[in-house]
């Protein structure tokens, strides 16, 4: 007779029943948790500016509004953790502990998010000089030395929804149909009570917005590039119509915003942040001493790369006394042969140039003279010299001097372009060694936070449209990025005062 092995008597799981839980809201997340670090600090800010802007007041009808408090901690803590979803941070309020914190274990509205952070410009814009305040009063920031960088992060349109005016045109007049089918067709009490119905009308006025900004920008980027590229057809998206099409740095080309960084190099930490629709930064420096000289002040250096640096970038650094650090790129290299087909003893560098008379010879012995300067917008000033028509007519190396296809008129002209006094200083400061090693601590501290909010706030693509409020969205991340430089270098200092002690 077998006796069989009783089997292990085991604990069921029943998912089926309902259970009533007393919930310490305070026990959720440790002593040291992030979220009660951003939600002491944000109460320590002065949000009169958020808070002017509700209407409803004690003693007075109207709804309670939710907290800025509570929403700007919210968007910190959820950048912080690589959320910029609206709706994923309302649905981590359901769950997750530094949210649950934060709001109380109270559901939080993706539409009151997704508002409150595109809104409130100049509101936010405060917040931000307010840390930056704080940071300097502690001496994180000091200005001393700044890096000026930018990078390409994604807009929210598709490639395929830039069209030509013509078709922006024909869908303005679509929408405007649309909207003006749906207001005659509305009644007064669809309109009090239905808010689906409302909330489609305003989707349709919206988009007639977008649409009649996006044939502004086809015109506006029309009449700037007709003189650059004949033949040039402008296009303009129809959901961010300032988005342009921009080179990002995998070799691809898509709709993107170009963020301006200004970085303090004392503890890696930003004090300036705007989003740009121009692809370049050529043109970056100027504007972006504007912005720190309204609200941090001007850096008494600043660094920044060959993209930034040219005349008009020196020019303009050398007249607001800021001391500029950058690698010149030239422009043009030396050749065999330039565009007319010239080459050997004939190119414009081969030409004799004599200061004392200043005119130039050519390989037969003319004197090409001084005909004309040109000054331009950046300070430089190109002399054009020309020989006389008479010796270019007659001379026996005309067809290896001049262009196919020459007048019977033409003659031989050279320009000598003449940098302003502060290119020149600038040049021979970069030919130093100790200006050389301030250029070399440029990458780490200026791409370092364009790293940041990529990699750990995930805003590869921003979630809101226009140029403004990517801006916005971008010094979301950015305050997000300095709070959490701040938090470590705390840590780091008790950790340093608890080891000496």
């Amino acid at each position: 007779m077998t006796s069989e092995t009783p089997s292990p008597r085991l604990v069921s799981i029943n998912r089926s029943q309902l259970l009533l839980r007393t919930v310490d809201v305070e026990q959720i997340i440790d002593e040291d948790h992030s979220a009660r670090a951003i939600w002491q600090l944000v109460g320590r800010l002065d949000l009169s500016l958020y808070h002017a802007q509700i209407a409803a007041v004690e003693g007075r009808a109207g709804r309670e509004r939710t907290d800025p408090q509570l929403l700007i901690s919210l968007w910190l803590y959820g950048y912080s953790r690589g959320v910029s979803s609206a709706r994923e941070v309302a649905r981590q309020c359901e769950f997750e502990p530094g949210c649950q914190w934060l709001c109380g274990l109270e559901p939080v509205s993706h539409k009151t998010l997704s508002d409150f952070r595109s809104g409130h410009k100049a509101a936010l814009d405060d917040l931000f000089v307010q840390v930056l305040g704080m940071l300097s009063a502690e001496g994180l920031i000091t200005m001393e030395r700044v890096t000026l960088d930018g990078t390409k992060i994604r807009a929210n349109a598709g490639g395929n929804t830039f069209r030509r005016r013509e078709k922006l045109e024909a869908h303005l007049a679509l929408a405007r149909e649309q909207v003006a089918a749906m207001d005659t067709e509305a009644s007064h009490e669809e309109k009090l009570a239905g808010r689906r119905n409302a909330a489609r009308r305003r989707a349709a006025h919206e988009r007639v917005s977008r649409l009649e900004a996006a044939v502004r920008e086809v015109q506006r980027l029309q009449e700037e590039k007709k003189h650059d590229r004949e033949g040039f057809v402008a296009r303009a998206s129809a959901t961010d119509p300032e988005a342009h099409v921009m080179r990002n740095g995998e070799g691809g080309t898509v709709p993107s915003y170009n963020v301006q960084l200004v970085t303090d190099t004392a503890h890696g930490l930003v004090v300036n942040v705007e989003a740009t629709t121009d692809a370049i930064d050529y043109r970056q420096m100027e504007p972006a001493l504007e912005r720190c000289a309204k609200t941090v002040g001007l850096p008494r250096q600043l660094v920044a790369d060959g993209d930034y640096t040219n005349h008009a970038s020196v020019k303009t650094a050398a007249d607001s006394g800021v001391d500029f650090y950058g690698s010149w790129q030239q422009s043009w290299r030396p050749t065999e042969s330039d565009a007319q087909g010239r080459s050997g003893a004939f190119l414009a560098d081969a030409f004799a140039y004599g200061a004392d008379r200043d005119c130039f010879t050519c390989p037969a012995g003319q004197t090409l003279a001084h005909h004309a300067t040109l000054n331009r917008d950046n300070g430089v000033r190109t002399r054009v010299y020309k020989a006389p028509k008479t010796a270019c007519q007659a001379c026996i190396h005309r067809n290896e001097c001049s262009p196919k296809n020459a007048s019977a008129n033409w003659r031989r002209s050279i320009t000598r372009h003449e940098e302003p006094a502060s290119t020149t200083s600038f040049k021979a400061k970069m030919q130093t060694e100790q200006a050389r090693q301030i250029y070399a601590t440029r990458s780490r501290i200026a791409e370092f936070p364009h790293a940041w909010i990529k990699e750990r706030c995930r805003l590869r693509q921003f979630r809101c449209r226009g140029r403004v409020k990517a801006t916005m969205e971008a010094t979301w991340a950015c305050l997000s990025y300095n709070l959490a430089r701040w938090f470590s270098i705390r840590r780091q200092s008790n950790l340093a005062a608890l080891a000496t002690a």
